[in-house]
């Protein structure tokens, strides 16, 4: 043995989270999100390969069998208001996304063989955070929204 294997991976590691925090860091800097320490939610689903017919309603009912669906949300083009044929899912619990996850992805829904992955956005910590502009006061999010920067249209 070379005395080098066993930290390699080890090194690999820690260099990956310090390019991943640095990389938070910066996005907490531009303002794109209100902490590095911010994490995805354990209890959202991102749901792609939509039909473009698919609704949240539609969604709700399908994922309900896992557990309680607090809400759903078919992302739409801002312009246009046509489907972008992806979808987040939330549940009120943990454990009921773990099993639509396992259950759901590559399911078919709509003549579409959808996939199903745990949420990696945090737009809706952003959301909150918005509401009080990044400053964390209303007056700060009411300049934004003059200025056009506090997007409520519900578009990803």
């Amino acid at each position: 043995e070379d005395g080098f294997s066993s930290s390699a991976p080890l090194d690999a590691e820690a260099a990956r989270r310090q390019a991943m925090r640095s990389n938070a860091e910066v996005l907490e800097m531009l303002g794109d999100i209100r902490s590095a320490d911010d994490r995805p939610p354990e209890n959202a689903l991102f749901v792609c390969k939509l039909n473009p017919a698919t609704r949240a309603d539609d969604l709700e009912i399908i994922f309900s069998r896992f557990g309680r669906v607090t809400s759903s949300d078919v992302i739409k083009d801002a312009a246009t208001g046509d489907s972008l044929c992806y979808a987040f899912v939330w549940f009120a619990e943990r454990e009921s996304t773990e099993a639509a996850y396992f259950k759901m992805d590559n399911a078919l829904i709509d003549d579409r063989r959808i996939r199903v992955d745990f949420s990696q956005s945090v737009r809706g910590l952003f959301g909150k955070y918005r509401t009080q502009g990044a400053r964390g006061d209303a007056d700060a999010a009411r300049e934004a929204d003059e200025a056009g920067g506090g997007r409520r249209d519900g578009g990803g």
